[in-house]
């Protein structure tokens, strides 16, 4: 079976992005296009955002949050799927050079484009509240890639062990 993924190379990656790229957007244009994110009586809003009194705390509140974290979550979907081969190809580039030659894991690469997701959609959530600034998208960055190495060294660490102990 490891032989069989071998030669497949990147081909389970590139359709797996591709699907998740697709289903995102078709999502996306659902919740854009179908769905009304504010309650339709609240018709001073519309009359404020056009006069350009209404500030972003104003419009939050009035939003329906069911469809918000639907465009954000169809907006994880999409952006884990762009960056899925990305991932893939840092994870063969990054690999020890004795592990070069074998794909790299298909849950590491997909967990590593969910947190490029996650962090596209948090970003877009702190710009709907007009608080985005570029600390807190580097902070966040951060703690994402932190996370990651403590998980990466945790699975080389236990690789280790399960190959120095004896059976």
């Amino acid at each position: 079976m490891r032989n069989f993924a071998r030669r497949l190379g990147v081909l389970p990656v590139l359709a797996l992005s591709a699907g998740l790229v697709a289903l995102g957007l078709l999502a996306v244009n659902r919740v854009v296009n179908t769905m009304w994110p504010f309650d339709v009586n609240r018709i001073e809003l519309v009359r404020a955002t056009a006069q350009q009194r209404v500030d972003a705390a104003m419009l939050l509140a009035a939003a329906n949050n069911e469809i918000i974290l639907a465009f954000l979550a169809s907006v994880v979907v999409a952006v884990a799927g762009l960056f899925m081969p990305l991932a893939y190809y840092l994870n063969k580039r990054l690999n020890p050079p004795h592990l070069r030659d074998q794909p790299p894991s298909i849950l590491a690469v997909l967990r590593q484009s969910l947190y490029a997701g996650l962090w596209v959609a948090f970003c877009l959530w702190l710009q709907m509240n007009r608080t985005l600034g570029l600390a807190v998208a580097a902070l966040m960055a951060g703690v994402f890639i932190l996370f990651e190495l403590l998980l990466q060294i945790r699975a080389r660490a236990a690789a280790a062990q399960e190959q120095g102990s004896p059976s």
